[in-house]
């Protein structure tokens, strides 16, 4: 049976404009303790400012990793994987690279970068964990496959990671709130604004943005973590920050919808599609980016590769 999305982005507005005006001094005082969340690892920053398709792509990651012993051991780890399954064992970083490829190292950084400031202590902080690693490969594969939109996959993997970035920063600051959140069984990107509202008296998306911009990320990312329950209004554009937005959307409620339940590898594959129709490509301009059976017949890798780097971060 498939979730029910509700496309009710009025409803979404207003609660994004009353979580503005009803405390604004709640949001101030989160901001002040996102001033006292750590940097992300500057070796790690510089990495993920590294250009994986120039040509000494390898030879400067390799030259940073040397700064950082501990990540490159967990890289190292990750390649000799179960999913990799390499032949010959990796043992260095340049096998790693070779072995996984630029961009799914580049993935990987992002993820090991944000588990150093995030760790979680509850099943609820796990789920959210499991949810933002989700969305993110989906991110990721949406944009290879919507390529008249002309969206860097790495780009969409790292916000779809980040796009629950305020909730990241509840359970570390403010964890019983975000319990409590939970504890109110939202289902849907919509439902959760209400129980943000609720609870915080402002949205985890306005809270991810200054979590952003405190870590200095490009004003794009930013934007687009900001609006990720927002609808897309103008004309999706190439390279453009709706495109970006889209990608992340979709993935976002491909995670809720049907990346994470238990039964994942017995649901049929017209089931599949049809989900992914019903509760992901619910506006024109999502359902524009892709058929719903392409994506479908993607899941099973988003899957799989999702949970082979949750078991290597310690999330499974």
């Amino acid at each position: 049976m498939c979730i029910q999305l509700a496309c009710n982005f009025t409803k979404v507005d207003v609660a994004i404009q009353n979580a503005k005006a009803v405390d604004k001094t709640a949001l101030r005082q989160m901001q002040d303790k996102i001033g006292e969340l750590p940097l992300l690892p500057q070796v790690l920053v510089r990495i993920l400012q590294l250009d994986p398709n120039s040509d000494n792509y390898f030879e400067e990651f390799g030259k940073l990793t040397k700064e950082d012993p501990a990540f490159a051991v967990k890289v190292i780890a990750l390649a000799n994987s179960a999913s990799s399954s390499p032949a010959v064992p990796v043992v260095s970083i340049r096998d790693a690279l070779t072995r996984m490829g630029a961009h799914a190292i580049r993935s990987l950084v992002a993820s090991l970068a944000v588990q150093r400031v995030f760790l979680p202590t509850k099943p609820n902080e796990v789920s959210l964990w499991q949810h933002s690693v989700y969305a993110a490969f989906a991110a990721a594969q949406v944009a290879e496959m919507a390529r008249d939109i002309k969206v860097d996959p790495a780009e969409a993997y790292l916000v779809g990671l980040l796009h629950d970035i305020g909730r990241f920063v509840m359970f570390e600051h403010a964890a019983p709130y975000l319990l409590k959140v939970d504890e109110s069984h939202w289902e849907t990107p919509e439902q959760l604004i209400d129980a943000d509202v609720e609870v915080y008296k402002f949205t985890h998306s306005e809270l991810g943005f200054l979590a952003c911009e405190h870590w200095q990320l490009p004003d794009s990312i930013c934007e687009v973590i900001r609006r990720h329950h927002a609808p897309v209004e103008d004309e999706i554009a190439p390279e453009s920050i709706e495109a970006l937005l889209c990608c992340v959307q979709v993935a976002d409620r491909l995670s809720l919808s049907l990346l994470q339940r238990e039964d994942f590898a017995a649901i049929p594959d017209d089931v599949r599609t049809q989900c992914v129709l019903e509760d992901c490509l619910i506006t024109e301009q999502l359902a524009a980016l892709l058929p719903a059976d392409m994506l479908a017949a993607r899941l099973d890798q988003i899957h799989a590769d999702s949970a082979n780097l949750l078991s290597g971060l310690g999330f499974a």
